[in-house]
């Protein structure tokens, strides 16, 4: 019941975070439930007792994530740059999250600031630039907006600007922090940077090639300190404590030392937890130790799945946000399921001598933890390694075992440079066995959504428990059709669809389009991107939308200019995603913008084609193709916006006409050529610009529908006579700044619309 009971708790705040149910009418619900649940264990109803129980808790879950929308502040008024003074909370790699103190009326108020400036947890920073409301980022389908999640972590702004002072501190733990990173640097210790991940949970100093080789060897969660490393300091203290209780006849004789070992360790836990920075991963593991160790001093034994989903409960409590974050998500999904397999082959176990028995239990909670989480890892990280058992059989021996100790020994022993040093020799054997071994990731794989997640886990639960005469009958019954079906409509949908769809994508100001033609072909016309910045779009907005549509193959990966805001995110794609075919413009080929792309098609097999005016794709069924209506000969070549590919793709009676980013010129060169502009819907010219979208051209194509590709970034796009153009001749008009992704769906007669704000 108590398992029953968070799992709702759960379900409240993941039902109010998407569908903001109204905030008075469950306070009285929970108000009465609260009232009626003694009521019913009085009349001895159990069954309906565990109902309002299971009622209760769903709504206080709901409650809860209403509360921190309740309490945002008022919108920042833009006054300006100002100086603003405040303490960092958060670090990590390019950002950092300051609770501002200076001056007095945002005192209290979080902001982050993007800087590589080595500020850490627990410095007091000046900065001066402007403050912000964060802006929105990119409504998309199977896309948690960021602005959302920093909104629920309870950080509302961002400041502009630069950091000007660093001064350490005056909270003792952050002294202590400072102290522990200073002592490992003038160790000399190689890889520095890794071993104060594993003592203090510092990994902003974490270059991205270690990063990488973990996170493509499924060792990541080593990086970040969790259970493991807490098991390590835990036990260290325990038989420290147990050792020097032992030491009195009295105690050992009434065989209390355990007790009172275990009664000393949860501070030396604690503490741990503070120093190495209290994330979510090291609260859980600090929760479940502090009810072991209770459970020994009381002579208790201990349920470790309960003790789980107490820590769950207590971290969701205070933090809701963490059910969102795959950090919260990866921990106790593969802790649960480490948990159960230990109990399924914990009796096999016992008759392996202790050598076999560890290699053998390791392993299996490597697999465990393995298909465990593998939804999980699919879903934010798009890959995964089916090897990372045993890279982790590796991994988790020498670094949590063995190179972890050597290092916190190293910080607290008077001499402990020689410890810290080694304590870099194990970690930079473990890089290098781990670089020899680093085969088998798969990049990228389909994104589950959230029913197909828990299907999986029902058919691994079910495996699991699978000796079990109802969980056989269950598996047969329900799971086992459910997936068949799940797995029919999805091959259906993907290669038996006769519809076209064509997805908007909202990345900001510039263009991403995708085409989902009949019967599975697939089309990309630009990728967005940004100018200047480490912003991936291709591997952050469309990358992740597509492996949720279940597509890593596309026929056709379009170019219509090599501008940044439409190549940027194409490098990522052709990369890493198969690619039957890419299609650019000839001339502007030399652009320095495209030379990579270049190489990439090259490397990877790629053919390139150069289309004109007059060229037709045909698709997958009989009337539907994609029509080249630019450039012709008589294209000017000096101006890549004018230069652009403008494509035309048809079903039916339906047309969809995507105008790049030509201008007025162009325009009206296609008007007097008499291309054949009559179409359903328009993708709006230049993201609205007053010099595209003329009234000629707009009468020329008569559009059911336009939608315009348009994000922040440069004042006067779009602009306002453009939109009064529109308006003027009665065009909806979709935007997705505002709407988010835009998709239209056609049978070849009817349009449908789709947004996703």
């Amino acid at each position: 019941m108590f398992i029953a009971s968070v799992l709702a708790f759960v379900a409240g705040i993941y039902t109010e975070a998407f569908h903001h149910i109204a905030f008075p009418p469950l306070l009285i619900s929970l108000g009465v439930l609260i009232v009626l649940i003694p009521l019913l264990i009085r009349k001895g109803s159990l069954r309906a007792t565990g109902t309002a129980l299971v009622i209760a808790f769903l709504v206080a879950g709901m409650l809860r994530l209403a509360l921190v929308f309740l309490d945002q502040p008022s919108p920042i008024v833009d006054s300006g740059p100002s100086l603003y003074r405040g303490t960092v909370v958060e670090s990590s790699k390019g950002l950092r999250v300051i609770e501002i103190e200076e001056p007095l009326h945002l005192s209290g108020i979080r902001a982050f600031i993007r800087s590589d400036h080595p500020a850490a947890i627990g410095d007091r920073v000046g900065v001066l630039g402007i403050l912000k409301n964060i802006a929105p980022t990119f409504k998309n389908p199977h896309h948690l907006s960021w602005q959302w999640v920093k909104k629920l972590e309870g950080t509302f702004c961002e400041i502009r600007g630069e950091v000007l002072s660093v001064r350490p501190g005056k909270r003792l733990i952050d002294g202590w922090r400072r102290y522990l990173a200073g002592r490992v640097d003038a160790s000399g210790t190689r890889h520095a940077a890794v071993v104060k991940a594993l003592t203090i949970g510092d990994t902003a100093g974490l270059d991205e090639t270690t990063k990488t080789l973990f996170l493509e060897t499924g060792t990541s969660h080593i990086l970040s300190i969790s259970g493991s490393h807490f098991a390590v300091v835990a036990g260290f203290f325990f038989l420290i404590a147990r050792f020097a209780f032992r030491a009195s006849s009295r105690m050992r004789q009434k065989g209390t030392d355990r007790a009172w070992a275990a009664l000393l360790t949860i501070p030396f836990t604690i503490l741990f937890m503070l120093v190495a920075g209290s994330s979510l991963p090291t609260i859980r593991a600090t929760i479940m130790i502090v009810i072991y160790m209770l459970a020994l001093f009381f002579e208790r034994k201990g349920h470790t799945v309960n003790a789980l989903f107490l820590s769950a409960l207590i971290i969701l409590v205070a933090f809701p946000h963490s059910l969102f974050s795959p950090s919260f998500q990866l921990t106790f999904v593969s802790v649960l399921f480490i948990i159960l397999t230990g109990r399924m082959i914990h009796p096999l176990l016992g008759k392996a001598n202790r050598p076999i028995g560890w290699f053998l239990s390791l392993t299996a909670a490597g697999l465990a933890a393995t298909l465990g989480t593998l939804p999980v890892v699919l879903y934010h990280f798009h890959g995964f390694n089916p090897l990372s058992f045993v890279h982790n059989l590796v991994a988790v021996p020498l670094m949590c075992l063995v190179s972890t100790p050597l290092a916190l020994a190293g910080l607290v022993a008077p001499f402990g440079e020689h410890l810290l040093r080694l304590s870099g020799e194990v970690v930079e054997t473990t890089v290098a066995v781990l670089g020899t071994l680093n085969h088998g990731y798969i990049y990228p794989v389909i994104r589950p959504n959230l029913p197909e997640a828990f299907l999986y886990f029902a058919a691994l639960l079910c495996l699991l428990f699978i000796r079990r005469r109802p969980v056989r009958f269950a598996f047969v019954a329900f799971v086992l059709p459910l997936l068949i079906v799940a797995g029919f409509v999805t091959w259906q949908k993907r290669f038996h669809n006769n519809d076209l769809c064509v997805s908007y994508i909202d990345v900001g100001l510039g263009d991403a389009v995708l085409v989902e033609a009949p019967r599975g072909v697939r089309i990309l016309i630009d990728g967005g991107g940004f100018h200047g910045t480490g912003f991936d779009t291709g591997k952050s907005v469309i990358a992740p939308l597509l492996l949720a549509r279940k597509i890593t193959t596309l026929d056709y990966v379009v170019n219509t200019h090599p501008h940044e805001d439409h190549i940027g995110g194409l490098r990522f794609i052709l990369r890493h995603f198969g690619v039957r075919a890419f299609m650019g413009l000839a001339g502007p080929a030399a652009w320095p913008s495209t030379n990579h792309i270049a190489d990439t098609l090259r490397e990877r097999g790629i053919p390139s084609l150069h289309p004109a005016a007059g060229d037709v794709f045909p698709l997958s069924c009989p009337g539907s193709g994609m029509h080249v209506l630019t450039p012709s000969d008589t294209t000017r070549q000096d101006n890549l916006n004018d230069a652009s590919l403008v494509l035309k793709v048809v079903l039916g009676d339906r047309s969809f006409l995507f105008a790049a980013d030509i201008g007025e010129e162009t325009e009206k060169a296609l008007i007097l050529s008499r291309a054949p502009l009559r179409s359903s819907v328009l993708k709006v010219p230049h993201h609205g610009s007053r010099y595209s979208s003329t009234t000629d051209f707009i009468r020329a194509v008569r559009p059911d529908l336009a939608v315009l590709s348009v994000g922040p970034g440069i004042r006067g796009i779009p602009s306002p006579e453009t939109i009064a153009r529109y308006a003027a001749l009665s065009v909806p008009l979709y935007r997705t700044d505002r709407d988010g992704c835009v998709t239209v769906c056609t049978n070849g007669k009817r349009l449908t619309v789709e947004k996703d704000n």
